[in-house]
């Protein structure tokens, strides 16, 4: 999966990232750990990269970051902000 490169913006503001669909007028904020798995979905990742990167980054359990990792991408395809 990776995020939409058509009618996407983003500012990122004190680590946090505001994700805005000009097209569609939907935006999404994220926290620290938000932002940086949606930098990597710049790239094409799977869930297990995204739950891989959290354990890495923020020392947290596996269990913790996939559920995580789960909970974010939801979010981006509630939104459709993936691709």
């Amino acid at each position: 999966m990776k995020l939409r490169s058509d009618d996407i913006t983003w500012q990122e503001i004190d680590g946090e990232l505001v994700i805005l669909d000009t097209a569609r007028s939907v935006y999404l904020t994220t926290n620290v750990a938000g932002a940086h798995l949606a930098k990597l979905l710049t790239e094409d990742r799977t869930l297990g990269d995204l739950a891989d990167a959290l354990v890495e980054e923020y020392g947290i359990d596996r269990a913790t970051a996939q559920a995580d990792a789960e909970a974010f991408v939801a979010d981006l395809r509630e939104k459709d902000l993936l691709r």
